[in-house]
């Protein structure tokens, strides 16, 4: 059998050329292209795996955040207070140790003046001691030079011995020739003004004479060392 094959001789040129027309009226009328998303940018962000916070959380955070700031102040606040404290402790040992330095001279000094007027007061006594014994010591000699002029005055008398005290309180023996030249002895002693008081303490009359004992106290104005 022979098959009837048709061939077909149109140039295939002129046949697109042909459809061409025809696909351009079959094809829709174009639209704006939509706006792809950029790969590159979100590759760069990158993709969010945390979840968003809840309000409770957000609150919680916010709080947390607060008393964090709060514990820094309140420890800046305690640091500074610590700083004041050791810096006031600082000043108040300086000026403790220098006020124990000025302290300590003043103390010298005064330790100082106190040996200063112990040897003063040491020297005054002295002086007063010696004053005092000067003013009450008495001179000996004076007193026998007077014994001598009174019994020369009145003739005949002796002085066996003469006793006298630092106080000048004396007791004096002797003899007489008479009982009369005895009593102005007596008498002499009363109205002299180097015998403070006198009495007549003993008497006896003997063929050798009188015999006579004297006490009283001298005058120690009269008798004093110069």
């Amino acid at each position: 059998m022979k098959e009837n094959v048709k061939v077909n001789n149109q140039n295939p040129t002129t046949n697109s050329a042909k459809s061409a027309p025809a696909q351009k009226q079959q094809q829709a009328p174009q639209q704006p292209p939509t706006p792809q998303p950029n790969i590159d940018n979100t590759s760069k962000e990158g993709f969010n795996l945390i979840p968003a916070m809840t309000k409770e959380e957000k609150v919680h955070v916010k709080k947390k955040n607060t008393l964090n700031i709060g514990s820094v102040l309140s420890l800046i606040f305690l640091a500074v207070i610590a700083l004041g404290i050791v810096g006031f402790n600082i000043t108040a040992k300086t000026q403790l140790n220098r006020r124990k330095s000025v302290l300590a001279k003043t103390e010298n000094k005064i330790n100082a003046n106190i040996d200063k007027i112990s040897s003063n007061n040491i020297i005054l006594d002295r002086v007063k001691l010696y004053l005092d014994v000067k003013s009450n010591s008495f001179s000996h000699r004076k007193i026998i030079e007077f014994l001598t002029e009174i019994g020369e005055r009145i003739g005949g008398i002796s002085f066996r011995s003469i006793e006298i005290s630092e106080t000048l309180t004396f007791e004096i023996s002797g003899k007489a020739p008479t009982l009369e030249r005895l009593s102005r002895l007596w008498y002499l002693f009363g109205v002299d003004e180097n015998v403070k008081t006198i009495n007549l303490k003993s008497v006896s009359k003997g063929e050798e004479g009188v015999s006579f004992s004297f006490e009283g106290e001298f005058d120690i104005k009269n008798f004093s060392n110069e």
